[in-house]
């Protein structure tokens, strides 16, 4: 928690907690059995950063129409608009920002950086998923922009074990904190 003069603020950014990955009936739901300990760990983060005056910012995947390579691999998963863009309301913190993406990098959307700039944030931790691709993009994002980062092992999700398991390690590797 931040000491009265210190001014710097940490941030929960929840990434893509949206029905398309999480529905069992999703266009590309995360592994089954994931899903659980991964809203479980998520709240506990939610917790934990309403206890220290942490901004949450949810940030969901809202592909555009445009990006047919990308919609056609993602089976149309989370279309701008879509039911399947929807917040799981089961991971949906009261008064928590909300920030659009339409790439694996958060960052894509100037409005993410502005929010933490004007929040004074310094360091941010991730939960959320595929840890293979917009949890290890967002994460690499926000060291290059000199931000203090902790990827949440246990509430992130990807489509297997052994594909979570691989991008932790990797971001490990490059100096990331998996905690």
């Amino acid at each position: 928690m931040s000491s009265e003069g210190d001014r710097s603020r940490g941030a929960l950014l929840l990434v893509d907690f949206q029905r398309d990955f999480l529905a069992p009936d999703g266009r590309m739901p995360v592994d089954r059995d994931q899903v659980e300990p991964l809203l479980a760990a998520a709240r506990r983060q939610v917790e934990m950063a309403e206890a220290d005056g942490d901004l949450i910012v949810k940030i969901g995947n809202e592909f555009r129409s445009s990006d047919l390579i990308g919609n056609l691999f993602r089976h149309h998963a989370s279309m701008q608009g879509s039911a399947g863009s929807a917040w799981d309301g089961r991971i949906d913190p009261p008064g928590a920002a909300y920030v659009a993406k339409w790439k694996s990098n958060a960052f894509c959307n100037p409005e993410l950086g502005a929010a933490l700039a004007e929040a004074q944030v310094d360091r941010v931790r991730l939960a959320g998923l595929y840890t293979k691709a917009c949890i290890s993009a967002t994460a690499k994002a926000a060291v290059g922009r000199g931000l203090s980062v902790q990827v949440i092992a246990e509430a992130t999700a990807c489509s297997s074990d052994k594909s979570r398991r691989m991008a932790l390690d990797t971001l490990r590797r490059m100096g990331i904190d998996i905690v």
